[in-house]
């Protein structure tokens, strides 16, 4: 790997933006590797539509604009409709079964339908943990960052009361994965 682009897509409020700062300091702290996000906001941020870019590289990152994007994960059929662009013709598309409907021409994009936002309510109470699920099943479907890394991170950065939790959406993001 010498760049790996990643954009996750959601509405203000799902969590996405926490799980690209997430994987962004887990790849700089724990893996030794290059990595920028990007985030972006619409005008209406909570429940607008959101979205941030990761790149994560081996090497210096002199251009930090997502290109030709690997990984995409979309919880929500605007943002998907806006921020589907730039994404390779064999990228992983992640969508939300409930949310996102129309996905136009997949291309040559391996896509998956999980229900990621309903999961996460029903299995953890909270939506608020789609970041912390997100990245568990960015960490299993790419490899971008090691489950190791990601559990000692998530157990340093979660608020004491709420380290059990975190871990258990980890569990839950890596088992929507089959």
């Amino acid at each position: 790997m010498s760049r790996y682009e990643i954009r996750y897509g959601a509405v203000g409020g799902q969590g996405l933006l926490t799980a690209g700062a997430l994987l962004v300091n887990i790849a700089v702290t724990k893996e030794n590797k290059y990595a920028v996000e990007s985030p972006t906001y619409t005008a209406s941020v909570r429940g607008g539509a959101t979205k941030v870019d990761i790149i994560i590289s081996d090497k210096r990152i002199l251009f930090p604009q997502a290109n030709a994007i690997d990984f995409f994960v979309c919880t929500e059929q605007k943002p998907f409709d806006l921020y589907k662009e730039r994404l390779k013709d064999d990228a992983i598309v992640i969508i939300d079964t409930h949310l996102v409907k129309e996905v136009g021409n997949p291309r040559n994009w391996k896509l998956m339908r999980i229900p990621l936002v309903y999961e996460t309510k029903k299995q953890l109470g909270n939506i608020v943990l789609t970041s912390v699920v997100t990245l568990a099943l960015t960490q299993k479907i790419t490899g971008i960052i090691g489950y190791r890394n990601m559990v000692d991170y998530v157990r340093e950065w979660a608020p004491q009361d709420y380290i059990d939790l975190n871990l258990k959406a980890i569990e839950v993001g890596r088992e929507l994965i089959k």
